[in-house]
């Protein structure tokens, strides 16, 4: 198989282009490197890689040329980049995605527990009802449901991520696991926003690769992808304190102090796994409790 990976050198995207490789399958790439990073991928592996945004129709037709199957991971990332421009991130990701799937390839549209929003505390269905307040951090959550309807109007797959950690994971971006492990090592507070009491289901990016390669044999629309490891962020900050052996305290910090106004928060976000488990079987999941776990390889 031929593969076109879009954001092939972000943190997912690498990861997904290295296993397909390890797979013995050929890999185009795609990726405007604005928040993607050339050092995460060995470019000379990959059988095509072009340089350019998925809303550049032309670039978008060059990285396509041979594939059967596009992994649609581009996307705008971070909620400080989301806060600060809204109507930017809406119009990125509904645009990319667009130019994405007039190709008329199959693939899967990397979608995210966002659109979730702030449903309640149980274990998320993919037909769970949705519900958002106006803040603009749930543009990012809107348009991304949006691109759905657009990636199931084409007959795509369509996954729900729920926070991939792992290698690579910057935390520039707002991800919670390297923000602390980068604070831990520097002997510094370990800033925990709100109370810590937000509770959040974490999964290797090696276990998702592998879950979305599967996946991509399969026909189906919608689909939870995430793990059985649950804790609130008090826990995982705590658990981060004793795997690097810090005596650093932890720092409570205010929502208000952390973000730009606008931002708003979900107590929980757990997914419901039975559509996945019944489509590729119930999985075995790499531990955050492993010593070595942000040196996964």
């Amino acid at each position: 198989m031929r593969y076109l990976v879009t954001g092939v050198c972000g943190f997912i995207g690498s990861h997904l282009a290295e296993y397909l490789l390890k797979q013995g399958h050929e890999v185009h790439g795609i990726d405007n490197l604005s928040s993607g990073k050339m050092e995460n991928l060995d470019i000379a592996k990959l059988r095509l890689f072009v340089a350019a945004d998925c809303q550049n129709w032309p670039a978008v037709v060059r990285a396509a040329v041979g594939c059967d199957y596009v992994f649609h991971a581009a996307s705008t990332v971070g909620v400080q980049k989301v806060l600060r421009n809204p109507s930017h991130c809406i119009e990125n990701i509904l645009d990319s995605t667009r130019g994405v799937l007039k190709l008329g390839i199959p693939g899967m549209y990397f979608s995210t527990s966002e659109v979730y929003g702030k449903v309640g505390t149980g274990a998320l269905r993919e037909d769970s009802v949705l519900a958002y307040s106006s803040a603009p951090r749930w543009s990012y959550a809107a348009a991304k449901l949006a691109g759905e309807w657009l990636a199931l109007a084409e007959k795509w797959n369509v996954v729900r991520l729920f926070n991939v950690v792992g290698p690579r994971q910057c935390s520039d971006y707002g991800a919670v696991l390297p923000r602390f492990v980068k604070q831990a090592l520097a002997d510094e507070p370990i800033a925990v926003y709100g109370d810590g009491s937000q509770v959040r289901t974490f999964t290797s990016v090696h276990d998702v690769v592998r879950i979305l390669h599967t996946m991509s044999q399969k026909k189906f629309e919608i689909v939870n992808v995430g793990s059985t490891n649950t804790y609130s962020i008090l826990e995982l900050s705590e658990q981060v304190y004793r795997l690097v052996d810090t005596d650093s305290p932890t720092k409570f910090v205010p929502y208000d102090k952390a973000y730009p106004e606008g931002f708003d928060e979900c107590p929980s976000r757990i997914p419901d796994l039975s559509r996945l488990h019944r489509l590729i079987g119930v999985q075995t999941y790499l531990s955050l409790k492993q010593p070595n776990y942000r040196d996964w390889e």
